[in-house]
C-alpha cells in the first residue's frame, strides 16, 4: 500500500523523530512511503538518508489554507496514495477526503479537558468533526487516547501504540572523554540530565530546584547537571541557575542531532513535564541505554514506567521528591543497577522502533481492508 505521510513540523521534534523511526522500520514491501514536509524543514535530510521520496510544501498544512488543501490533493494523485498519515496537519486530512482516500492522523499530546472544551454540545461537535476527517486516531498512549475519549471521539476510532525508538548507539571512550572535556565534566561526576524543549511545560524549574537542593544535602558528591534541548526558555532558565547559585554545576548543551553521548555519561534520566506528554522518547531512548529514570506524574509517564523498578515516578512540580529519588540513586549501587537492568528489559519488551512501526503496519492493513 502507498502512504502518504504529512508533517508540518520544521523543526526536529518528537513527532519527527517517531516519523523517522517508522520509515527506517517499515517493511517496504507492504508499506511504500512518502513523506510531505515543508520547505526547509530540518527533517529533510534525515529523511532523505533513509532513501524515502520527499515532497516539499509550500503553504502551511497545520492550519486552513485552501492552497494547502489543494497542493496536497495533487500529490495525494501524484503519488497514487491509499492512505493519508498526517502529523498536526489538518490540511492534510482535508485533501485526503477530498480524493477519496483512507485518512489517519496520529495524536502526540494530552492536556486537561476544561472550560468550554467540556460543554457536551462541544464534544459532540468535535466528534463529529473528526469522523468526517479521519478513519483512525492512533493516540501514542493511553492517556492520549483517554484525552480524546473526553474530547468526543469515539473509542471505535482510537488505535494505542506506544512511540517506540532507536536503540542508542553505543559511543566509546575516546569520544566520550572529548564530550566531557567540552562540558567540563569528569569520569567521577554523577551525571544527571533533563532532554526537552525548553519551554514552560517541560518542568525544567523543578530540575532546576531539585539540582539545588541536592548540592545542599550532598556537597560532597560531584553532581553534575545536563540540560539538553532548545526552546524561548533559555534566557530565562539560565537566569535562574545563576539566581540559584548553581551555573557552575548546569551545563546548557543545546539541541543534540546525536543524542548517544548524552544517554551513555548520564546516571539518570528526568522528566519533569507538567503538560502534553504521551509517551516521551527521551524515556524509550534512555532506557535502551538501560538509564534509570526519574519522572512527572503527568500523562504517560507513569505508564511509561509501569510496576517496574525502571524508575522514580514523583508528583509534578515536586522538586524535593526529584532530589531525593536522584539522591536514592545515587547512594545505592545496588539500587541503580538494579533500575539500569529493568530499564532495559522494559525497553526491549515494550518500546523498540520495529514493534511500533509493526503495529501501525497493522493499522494501516486494517483500514485498507475495512474500505475495500
Amino acid at each position: 500500500m502507498r502512504v502518504l505521510h504529512v508533517i508540518s513540523d520544521e523543526n526536529i521534534g518528537g513527532a519527527g523523530v517517531l516519523l523517522t523511526s517508522l520509515l527506517r522500520n517499515f517493511d517496504r514491501e507492504r508499506v511504500e512511503s512518502t513523506v510531505a514536509l515543508p520547505a526547509g524543514s530540518a527533517l529533510i535530510g534525515r529523511v532523505e538518508a533513509l532513501g524515502v521520496p520527499i515532497r516539499l510544501l509550500h503553504a502551511p498544512a497545520d492550519r486552513y489554507s485552501t492552497a494547502s488543501v489543494r497542493e496536497i490533493s495533487d500529490l495525494i494523485r501524484e503519488t497514487g496514495s491509499d492512505l493519508v498519515h498526517a502529523n498536526a496537519a489538518l490540511n492534510a486530512r482535508i485533501a485526503g477526503r477530498r480524493c477519496g482516500v483512507g485518512v489517519l492522523h496520529t495524536r502526540h499530546c494530552c492536556f486537561p479537558v476544561k472550560g468550554f472544551l467540556r460543554f457536551p454540545l462541544f464534544r459532540v461537535v468535535c466528534g463529529l468533526g473528526n469522523r468526517m476527517l479521519s478513519d483512525r486516531v492512533i493516540a501514542t498512549a493511553e492517556a492520549a487516547a483517554q484525552n480524546l475519549r473526553e474530547l468526543g471521539i469515539g473509542e471505535g476510532q482510537i488505535d494505542v501504540v506506544i512511540n517506540g525508538s532507536e536503540p542508542v548507539r553505543e559511543v566509546g571512550e575516546t569520544e566520550l572523554a572529548a564530550w566531557r572535556q567540552r562540558w567540563g565534566l569528569r569520569e567521577d561526576d554523577f551525571v544527571v540530565g533533563i532532554c526537552a524543549r525548553l519551554e514552560e511545560y517541560k518542568g525544567h524549574e523543578t530540575f532546576l530546584r531539585a539540582a539545588r537542593l541536592l548540592l545542599e544535602r550532598r556537597p560532597q558528591r560531584r553532581f553534575r547537571f545536563l540540560i539538553v534541548g532548545e526552546g524561548s526558555r533559555r534566557t530565562s532558565l539560565e537566569r535562574m541557575a545563576e539566581e540559584l547559585e548553581i551555573f557552575p554545576w548546569v551545563v546548557f548543551c543545546g539541541f543534540m542531532e546525536d543524542m548517544a553521548p548524552i544517554y551513555r555519561l548520564l546516571r539518570v534520566n528526568v522528566n519533569c513535564s507538567s503538560g502534553t506528554e504521551t509517551s516521551c522518547l527521551a524515556l524509550s531512548e534512555g532506557m535502551s541505554a538501560a538509564l534509570p529514570s526519574v519522572v512527572s506524574d503527568f500523562g504517560g509517564n507513569r505508564a511509561m514506567m509501569g510496576e517496574s523498578d525502571a524508575g522514580f515516578v514523583i508528583p509534578v512540580g515536586d522538586f524535593a521528591a526529584v532530589a531525593e529519588a536522584i539522591e536514592r540513586i545515587a547512594c545505592d549501587a545496588e539500587l541503580e543497577k538494579r533500575m539500569r537492568d529493568a530499564a532495559r528489559v522494559r525497553y526491549l519488551e515494550r518500546y523498540t522502533a520495529k514493534s511500533m512501526a509493526d503495529q501501525v503496519t497493522v493499522i494501516y492493513e486494517k483500514l485498507m481492508k475495512d474500505r475495500s
